[in-house]
């Protein structure tokens, strides 16, 4: 069955570009001429059951925030600022009316959260699984936009937070845990705590719009991508985009804390591959010159956002692994759908 890449270049290879779509089919999100002043962004995310999510590891509730918050994210891997969203929803025969009004409520509340205004979508039925398709629509300023083709020889490769947190709530999700099991009032407990993150990582990421749009408007950002699909990934489409390399340095990577906290036991987990591997951790990951590197340093204290120099970007074409002094090409191993 042919790959979601291989499926993206065939419909980007027929795409028509007019003249006011500034970034057509190929990035976070689609750029088009709106005013003198500024541009529109725009993009959309299905989740399918049993491939996105499943009901028994999730609540309504969650189901529906991270349906939008993977949504949002892209317009923040773009620099912009969220405007307005729609949501689509295919539901079985069977469901429940409280599985509805919950779900309901979780696109609500991460809208509100962020000031988007849900302005319509469509209601279907489904002989099969849930489906959720959201479409948000958000500006910047004219020729504002950051995409995945800036990065250029020199610059420095960076990325928001800590990595490794989503597959390891999934690994755990798989291996029983649920969320709603673990009590969030137990501070003490360092493997409650650790498993508590990873799981909520997992089930409810952040749309990181504040920094991505600081990332953006401060024209830090020679490029950016969000991680959806695992950093090796995720980058190498910069890369790709770019045409140009980076090297990437194993001991500069972040390893999400809960990572390290549950790496024994049961959990046969290496920390490295699962930070480089993990999708779903919606960080930004994204490249600057080295000069900015104090204005990048005073966006990460104002937002309190942890951001981390990991590598550079080369010429030479590639991803590349710094791992103590020796340095090995890395193939994109992160997720991507088969269709």
């Amino acid at each position: 069955m042919p790959r979601e890449s291989q499926i993206i270049s065939q419909i980007r290879a027929r795409a028509a570009r007019s003249g006011r779509v500034v970034v057509p089919i190929g990035d976070d999100a689609a750029v088009v001429e709106h005013d003198g002043a500024t541009d529109l962004l725009a993009c959309c995310d299905l989740m399918v059951e049993g491939v996105h999510f499943r009901s028994e590891w999730s609540s309504p509730s969650l189901i529906g925030r991270k349906a939008l918050a993977v949504t949002l994210s892209d317009i923040a891997a773009m620099g912009g600022v969220a405007r307005f969203a729609m949501a689509s929803i295919a539901l079985p025969q069977d469901t429940s009316p409280g599985f509805i009004s919950d779900l309901i409520e979780g696109l609500f509340r991460l809208a509100d959260a962020y000031g988007v205004s849900i302005i319509g979508g469509d209601t279907s039925s489904s002989p099969g699984p849930l489906f959720i398709d959201t479409s948000v629509i958000g500006e910047c300023a004219r020729g504002r936009a950051v995409t995945r083709r800036g990065a250029r020889a020199g610059d420095r490769v960076f990325v928001t937070g800590s990595l490794g947190g989503s597959s390891l709530g999934l690994l755990l999700l798989e291996s029983g845990s649920r969320l709603e099991d673990i009590p969030d009032d137990k501070p003490a407990d360092p493997l409650c705590r650790a498993r508590r993150e990873a799981l909520t990582k997992h089930l409810a990421p952040e749309p990181l719009l504040h920094a991505g749009r600081a990332l953006g408007e401060s024209g830090i950002a020679t490029s950016m991508i969000d991680i959806s699909d695992g950093l090796s990934t995720d980058l190498r489409h910069i890369l790709d985009e770019s045409e140009c390399g980076a090297v990437i340095h194993a001991s500069q990577i972040p390893v999400a804390g809960c990572v390290h906290s549950l790496r024994g036991g049961d959990l046969r987990i290496d920390p490295l591959r699962m930070a480089i591997d993990s999708g779903e951790e919606y960080e930004l990951v994204f490249t600057a010159r080295p000069a900015d590197r104090e204005r990048l340093a005073e966006i990460s204290r104002s937002l309190g956002v942890r951001v981390t120099e990991i590598g550079e970007v080369v010429e030479r074409k590639g991803l590349y692994l710094e791992i103590e002094g020796s340095i090995k090409a890395v193939e994109p191993s992160g997720y991507e759908h088969k269709v």
